[in-house]
């Protein structure tokens, strides 16, 4: 993929799905995840719940913002994190491509401090190594993975760094919760990438990136209860990773690191119907 802006980035389809009044299923999944020992889904029966706020924040953590620091968030939703982020740094910048997660961010947690930006994390509207710290939580999935990676690292400071989390191209064949997850999502036509992360991380120094964290987590639900390995299993569901600008990102290679489908779906796809997965 060149790292030439694509008019996909624009693709209306994805900004259509995330304005329609994806901002109230969302805050409904976060709010039950809150719930404390929550580990469940009650909205979607047999899934497990998302991501809790304290997982969320565990994960900024890492990222070590100083009050010095200039943030960037992208995918900031309806901004559950923009109250931590704006008392750790000095600025932030919260970016999401849909105009209603922007405008519910805007009314619950507006401050001085943060700046609002309706944008694709693909095409971002910022100057070269603006900011320290890059926030992009439970998003990435839904994003054009490349071109997001080239906008961040342009975007970034030397030296800065960066929080991913996303969908590992090859989970656990008796993965019933990420196998339903999938199909569920290819059946509403939620934005849905999963990636080769054994592969990004062999070519991570043509991003300009290093990685100086990694956490696994197996099965659907594992990021939940906070199940991580640090070191990769064959076979993982979700991924956390902290990457540190360091140095020039090559400029024109041709590579893909993610697609529409996980090898573990299209292989479940190929032997049994989605009716007969439970047998598989």
């Amino acid at each position: 993929m060149s790292n030439k802006k694509s008019n996909d980035v624009y693709d209306q389809s994805r900004i259509r799905y995330w304005n329609n009044n994806y901002v109230h299923y969302w805050k409904a999944r976060v709010a039950e995840a809150n719930i404390e020992y929550s580990v469940a889904s009650a909205l979607v029966a047999g899934d497990a719940a998302t991501t809790a706020d304290v997982r969320y924040l565990q994960a900024i953590e890492l990222l070590g913002i100083g009050p010095q620091n200039s943030v960037l968030e992208l995918a900031c939703g309806f901004g559950r994190s923009l109250p931590v982020l704006s008392r750790l740094a000095a600025e932030v910048a919260a970016v999401d491509i849909s105009e209603q997660m922007i405008e519910a961010a805007r009314r619950d947690f507006s401050a001085a401090n943060i700046s609002f930006h309706v944008s694709p994390s693909e095409d971002l509207p910022f100057d070269d190594e603006k900011f320290d710290r890059i926030v992009c939580f439970a998003a990435f999935d839904a994003m054009f993975q490349t071109e997001t990676l080239v906008e961040m690292h342009r975007v970034c400071k030397k030296g800065g760094r960066l929080l991913l989390t996303g969908k590992n191209d090859r989970y656990h064949l008796n993965d019933h919760r990420a196998y339903e997850a999938e199909l569920g999502a290819q059946g509403k036509g939620h934005p849905n990438y999963f990636t080769n992360v054994k592969k990004l991380l062999g070519d991570l120094e043509r991003f300009g990136l290093a990685l100086v964290v990694a956490k696994y987590y197996e099965r659907r639900g594992d990021f939940t209860e906070d199940l991580a390995r640090t070191e990769m299993p064959s076979h993982f569901y979700e991924y956390l990773m902290v990457l540190e600008k360091s140095g020039p990102c090559e400029q024109n290679f041709d590579a893909d690191y993610s697609c529409a489908f996980s090898k573990t779906f299209t292989l479940l796809m190929r032997s049994a119907p989605p009716s007969e997965y439970k047998r598989v």
